[in-house]
């Protein structure tokens, strides 16, 4: 989104950095299919995040947490998966029963992010920044 200021020579147009943000929510939702754009929409934002004030700013934290909250959350779950898997040769495949549960963890890790990028997304719509970003 641009706004339009008045200087002594005419309109000059400024960055909000609203385009910029929603493209890296666009990458993150890439990265449900691609992986690797998760990383790059990151980078782009820990870049960014150096010079960025307010609003961008804001949205911008927001997406970083989002990054590395889910990269801790599918850490674990890979952790939960092996030690299954482990329980399943142990048990000679009896344990494998048990594959549901991170499964599941790996479902609910995939709405709740889906849900926290249209929630930051919608927030960049509206230029607000995302409702209790400290809290997750």
């Amino acid at each position: 989104m641009y706004t339009t200021t008045m200087s002594g020579y005419g309109a000059a147009r400024q960055d909000t950095g609203r385009d910029y943000v929603l493209l890296i929510y666009a990458l993150y939702l890439a990265g449900f299919f691609t992986g690797i754009t998760a990383f790059v929409g990151v980078t782009l934002a820990h870049v960014a995040r150096r010079s960025a004030t307010g609003l961008k700013r804001a949205q911008l934290d927001w997406q970083i947490r989002l990054f590395w909250y889910g990269a801790f959350a599918l850490t674990v779950i890979g952790l939960i998966h092996l030690m299954v898997a482990g329980l399943g040769a142990i048990t000679g495949g009896l344990g494998l029963v048990f594959m549901v549960v991170p499964w599941g963890l790996t479902l609910t890790w995939g709405i709740f992010t889906a849900w926290a990028v249209v929630r930051g997304m919608y927030a960049a719509l509206m230029n607000r920044p995302v409702a209790s970003s400290n809290s997750f």
